[in-house]
């Protein structure tokens, strides 16, 4: 196949005319060959390659017209307005073998169908079983090439059709990824508009009109109403001045829903041809998630703030709280504070500050003196109590409670001796007294009674139990060990302050 050929193929298969069912409107022109130029054959086909494809015939049967080759070759070869004519197939020489005498198709002539880049890429063709030694005069000559253009025409009305599907089909789905992107295009024009018509463009563009609201994700929205003032006194500069629109603004559904909209554009006045033109294009984007990202971050970063300085308010308290007399017991106190804190931290950024489960967070301080193995189960200590989720800035207060507790136990209590052991348990009430917290100790060094003077530790639980946490401390010494009973408020303390009153997981 040489170059030009694969270039008139290519541009044939734009027409999608092959392996497809005879066409109704090329049947329509065969038909009318015959009634025009009285033969009883009229075939419309093209050709690719070597093979020859009918889209329209009439008087033949079969799956290909049984044209002679040369007279096919001649049909396609005549010249612009030019036929090709065979009078009598079964007296002509190129016709002798394919046509012999008494045939069926004794005269035939044909157009080629000259489609929009000039060449020829099929014919229409006519015959007869009888011999016309006239051929054809100049009349119906004008009437085969007629058809012949008709249907050329025919065939680009089809490819332009196709193409105005495809764009249509096109357009359709841009629009759709748009929507599900949230993107829309937009462009208003003068046209016959009166020259303030801007205006109103404008408006309806930014949903101020009632009857025109904006489309967003499929939805219909409109501006909302504390927005309006403002849009307005834009859409006037833009009508009146002309120039660069970009605006962030709340709209609403008509379910009332809140979303945000970002609409960029630009409108352009005057023309050398009609200097009152005007037209305005651009952009209308759906912001919602992204908006909402950013007041998520704000926030979070409010909070961070917040928290950090709780953190170092907390520190603070403990440097305060922790007696500098002897700089090696200083250090190590505020060394053991600093890392409950630090724990208490890093159980809050597990749950990514929603609030630290009670277990988790006494269990975390009794591992820092027992080790992984003897924190949970017994025999050294044991933890009984229901799901309790506590919130942020209760969780550092008590946890340093807790770090104080088992502290006073290794130096003083039950950790101090071989077989002492702590017991942990706590459990919700209803009303204001939310979280009831009970530390026992026994199997330490036998108790007397209190200390003879408070130690450093109960200061520093008074400060975060009852000072920071609006909770009560209660501490027993009895015989067989300490003893402490610490009450928190629901509002102070429980991230879920509705799970008071049910016990249990």
């Amino acid at each position: 196949m040489t170059e030009a050929d694969a270039t008139r193929l290519a541009a044939l298969h734009r027409y999608r005319l092959l392996d497809t069912p005879e066409e109704g409107e090329f049947h329509r022109l065969a038909g009318l060959a015959c009634d025009l130029l009285q033969t009883e054959i009229a075939v419309i086909a093209v050709l690719e390659a070597e093979r020859q494809w009918p889209v329209a015939r009439i008087g033949l049967r079969g799956k290909a017209p049984p044209w002679p080759a040369a007279a096919w070759a001649a049909a396609l070869a005549a010249a612009p307005g030019q036929v090709a004519v065979v009078p009598d197939a079964g007296r002509d020489p190129r016709f002798a073998e394919a046509v012999p005498a008494g045939a069926a198709i004794r005269f035939l002539a044909g157009a080629p169908l000259r489609l929009a880049d000039g060449k020829a890429h099929g014919s229409l063709c006519i015959a007869s079983a009888e011999p016309r030694p006239g051929g054809l005069d100049e009349r119906d000559r004008r009437r085969l090439l007629t058809l012949a253009a008709l249907a050329a025409d025919a065939l680009e009305l089809r490819l332009q059709a196709r193409r105005a599907q495809e764009l249509a089909e096109s357009e359709a789905r841009l629009r759709q990824a748009q929507e599900a992107a949230g993107v829309v295009a937009f462009e208003a024009t003068s046209g016959s508009s009166p020259a303030h018509a801007p205006l109103g463009a404008l408006r309806r563009l930014l949903g101020l009109a009632e009857t025109a609201p904006l489309t967003l994700r499929g939805l219909a929205v409109s501006a909302h109403p504390e927005e309006r003032p403002r849009l307005e006194m834009v859409a006037a500069r833009l009508a009146a001045e002309g120039g660069t629109l970009l605006e962030e603004f709340r709209v609403t559904t008509r379910e009332g829903d809140v979303l945000w909209a970002q609409v960029q554009g630009e409108t352009h006045f005057g023309a050398q041809e009609d200097p009152a033109a005007w037209r305005l294009s651009g952009l209308l984007r759906d912001v919602t998630e992204r908006r909402r990202a950013d007041e998520r971050q704000l926030f979070m970063t409010r909070e961070l703030d917040h928290r950090a300085k709780n953190a170092l308010a907390v520190v603070l308290a403990a440097l305060r709280l922790t007696p500098a007399a002897d700089p090696r017991s200083y250090a190590a106190a505020v060394e053991g504070r600093v890392a409950a804190l630090a724990r208490a931290h890093t159980l809050l950024t597990e749950k990514r500050w929603a609030g630290v489960e009670l277990r988790d967070l006494v269990a975390g301080e009794l591992r820092n003196f027992l080790g992984a193995a003897e924190a949970v189960p017994p025999p050294r200590a044991s933890l009984d109590g229901p799901p309790v989720l506590l919130l942020p800035q209760a969780a550092q207060p008590l946890s340093m409670a807790l770090h104080e507790l088992a502290t006073n136990a290794v130096k003083h209590g039950a950790l101090s001796a071989p077989g002492g052991r702590i017991a942990v348990g706590w459990a919700l009430e209803p009303g204001r007294i939310g979280l009831r917290l009970l530390w026992v100790e026994t199997g330490g060094p036998p108790l007397a009674g209190p200390p003879p003077r408070p130690r450093f530790g109960s200061r520093v639980m008074r400060g975060t139990v009852v000072d920071q946490l609006g909770g009560q401390l209660l501490l027993r010494w009895p015989q067989s060990g300490l003893v402490c009973e610490i009450v928190l408020p629901a509002g102070r303390a429980l991230a879920d302050p509705g799970a008071v009153g049910r016990i249990g997981p």
